[in-house]
């Protein structure tokens, strides 16, 4: 019987790019060292505030003390940077000691996240009054917001007025049916950024033919708004390439990229994170961790704004009382690795099912603020009081330089502590960072790390079974489609524990190469998994899948995989070549898959651009040989591409050989393609009829003149 796999795929374009992480550049002035090649400068941004919580400009080198990892470690680098101060506070402002750097620009990058029909409007006020109250020329804005993927309204920019309609456009998309089409989106970013590109090709074009001082200074000024636009363009890149490759919450994803791309930008840099409270599942904890790592090697801090505004009196007990233990939890969860156990119904049905989510979304606000060196503003109608304390935070502060004497990049979490000898002042800084190498292209998350030293072992370890197929599909922009499928075995995994909920944790990593070397694609996963005890026999049975989408142009790639058992300290390696040919011009086909079963889209998740997804409903497919038992049923999925504009049907051959002979053979006619001119089709073959034994299965799609073929293997076992 054969029937045909209905609902259209989504056609948005999916490009996971490996974005590594860099330090920030030194400044050109000051008394900030210049490190060398090979050598590391941990950059520290304090701010400084007496007990009224106003800013301390007078401190010196000699009053700070800083401890990595409880060890003292020598200042190598000390300044004051300053932006315009307050009037207030100007006449009383003693000569600073330390030289004063003038004003860098302050970024600022107000986040609007997921806000209901009581917390938009409470958002766009607070940060509009914040717009009228603060009128300094060092600051930049630019707004973003995040529904289901990170939205670019506002790049960095003086204009108050463009930035005010940011807001307001901020707050519409997030109101029910407001969300921007993807490819507006990444349209907008591209234009911004070409336009930027061009402007300051140009400008250094007039300011090398000798156009004086003034080419000169607008050649400056252009080529700092085209790193401006260029970040954005790849925050949003990096945000939807995440977001798509990795299962879980936008909030995180938005604030990751973002923190990622701005370590490019110098000066001090500042998110205003509007939210109704922070959602972290258990399973996104590496995730949020990062987060915060990626804030740090930024300098970037957080000001978290709840946008509930003044909250009940029994949720705002409940947050005053969970607050701090939260707050000392995640402390504890940035510096571990491994993070909680969760449940994952998926271990054995396939299905992603997040745990729990932490009922203290407050309080996570509040430590994702303090790790960063920002503030929770909270539990109150007027954050004008607030908002004004962030700014002036940004108006002066010490960068600190040290170096760390890392002898190795382990991807451990480094805590830093910051200390003022002065009676009366406290600080603000960040809590430490993960010791990942810098530079383009390295690791994303900390649990990358070591699955990159495993992917460079010789020999490669090969200590539990793992199986992986790439699955080719149609040609877009290009490029061609292909998913990726790997399956780990359950029962080659360590399982710890006695009794009770018993626990298994494993990462993967899988690296995509051109024929140069160059990482082309990555994707990862950390996967902490617990179970009732009763049912570690069904886990045993089953297998991790693995599966993530990407396109590459035609050529010639080498595909590797790695996995750790982090519970048993073992990991197995896989490479592969894969060999992109152009794509068809007229009729094509994707590789014929067999599939292991079909399962529903947990409620919530991200569009994709997988084509094994199908609306709410996704294949998945074997990644090694399928074996079933006589009476079970074969189902085989494939994508057909017809001729564009073709009036003539395309008919489906299948043909079953055994030993080289053809053993069955059934003809179908495909349907009508979908809205993006594919066929998606799903086929189901009975193995009654079958004898036990290996079977080669070809799928045939002709149209007219035109025919292409592509075959499957599988294995029919004799009934025990």
């Amino acid at each position: 019987m054969v029937s045909r796999w209905s609902a259209s795929f989504a056609a948005a374009g999916l490009l996971a790019a490996l974005a590594g992480a860099q330090e920030p550049a030194p400044p050109k002035t000051g008394t900030t060292p210049v490190f060398g090649a090979g050598t590391q400068a941990v950059v520290l941004d304090v701010v400084a505030h007496d007990k009224k919580g106003r800013t301390v400009r007078d401190l010196r080198a000699e009053d700070f003390e800083i401890l990595e990892e409880g060890a003292p470690k020598a200042i190598t680098g000390f300044r004051l940077v300053e932006s315009v101060p307050a009037a207030a506070e100007a006449a009383a402002l003693p000569a600073p000691p330390a030289p004063v750097v003038p004003p860098n620009p302050a970024l600022v990058t107000l986040v609007f996240d997921s806000l209901d029909e009581q917390g938009r409007p409470f958002a766009r006020n607070a940060a509009l009054e914040l717009l009228k109250a603060v009128d300094r020329p060092d600051l930049q804005f630019s707004v973003f917001s995040i529904g289901y993927r990170l939205h670019l309204l506002q790049q960095f920019t003086r204009d108050r007025e463009a930035i005010a309609r940011a807001v307001d456009r901020a707050c519409s998309l997030l109101a029910p049916g407001g969300e921007m089409p993807t490819a507006g989106q990444m349209d907008q970013a591209a234009d911004t950024a070409s336009k930027a590109n061009d402007k300051a090709q140009a400008a250094g074009d007039a300011a090398s033919a000798g156009g004086g001082a003034s080419a000169g200074q607008a050649s400056g000024q252009a080529a700092v708004e085209a790193n401006f636009a260029n970040v954005e363009l790849r925050a949003v890149e990096m945000a939807e390439s995440i977001e798509r490759s990795q299962r879980g919450n936008s909030s995180l994803f938005g604030l990751f990229a973002l923190a990622r791309q701005q370590q490019r930008l110098a000066g001090r840099k500042a998110i205003v994170y509007f939210s109704e409270g922070l959602q972290v599942p258990n399973q996104l904890e590496p995730l949020y961790r990062s987060v915060v790592s990626e804030a740090n090697r930024a300098n970037l801090s957080i000001y978290s704004v709840d946008a509930r505004g003044l909250l009940t009196t029994s949720d705002n007990d409940r947050a005053k009382t969970d607050l701090r233990k939260s707050a000392e939890t995640v402390r504890r969860q940035v510096q571990s690795r491994g993070g909680r156990a969760v449940t994952r119904e998926d271990v054995l049905a396939g299905e992603v099912a997040e745990d729990a989510i932490n009922l203290n979304v407050q309080g996570m606000l509040g430590a994702l603020s303090e790790s960063t060196g920002g503030r929770l503003i909270a539990n109150s109608n007027d954050v004008r009081t607030g908002l004004d304390r962030a700014m002036a935070d940004m108006a002066g502060y010490y960068e600190i330089v040290y170096d760390p004497h890392l002898a190795v990049f382990d991807g451990a979490f480094r805590r830093i502590s910051v200390k003022v000898k002065r009676p009366g002042v406290s600080v603000q800084t960040r809590e430490g960072y993960f010791a990942l190498p810098p530079g383009e292209g390295s690791v994303d998350f900390p649990w990358e790390l070591p699955l990159l030293n495993t992917l460079k072992a010789s020999p490669p370890p090969h200590d539990f079974e793992l199986r992986a197929t790439a699955y080719r599909f149609g040609p877009e922009h290009g490029e061609v489609r292909h998913t990726l499928v790997a399956e780990v075995p359950f029962e080659g995994l360590t399982v710890e524990g006695k009794g009770g909920t018993r626990r298994t944790h494993f990462s993967i990593l899988a690296v995509v190469r051109d024929p140069k070397g160059v990482v082309r694609e990555h994707f990862s996963q950390d996967s902490p998994i617990e179970v009732p005890e009763k049912d570690i026999p069904a886990l045993k049975q089953g297998n991790a899948v693995f599966s993530r989408s990407f396109t590459v142009p035609p050529g010639r790639y080498g595909v590797e995989i790695a996995v750790l058992d982090q519970s048993g300290k073992r990991a197995a390696v896989r490479k592969s070549v894969l060999v992109v040919p152009p794509a068809r011009p007229e009729l094509g086909l994707s590789s014929l898959a067999v599939v292991r079963r079909t399962e529903p889209v947990v409620e919530g998740s991200l569009e994709s651009a997988d084509p094994l997804r199908n609306g709410q409903s996704r294949v998945v497919p074997y990644a090694g040989e399928a074996r079933f038992r006589i009476g079970e049923t074969v189902s085989l999925f494939l994508v057909a591409y017809p001729r564009p504009g073709s009036d003539l049907k395309p008919g489906l051959t299948l043909e079953f050989s055994r030993d080289g002979a053809v053993v069955g053979r059934s003809t179908a006619e495909l349907p009508a393609p979908d809205a993006f001119g594919r066929i998606p089709y799903v086929a189901s073959v009975p193995t009654q009829s079958l004898a036990p034994g290996r079977y080669e299965v070809s799928a045939i799609v002709r149209q007219g003149d035109a025919a292409v073929r592509e075959r499957a293997f599988f294995t029919v076992a004799a009934a025990d």
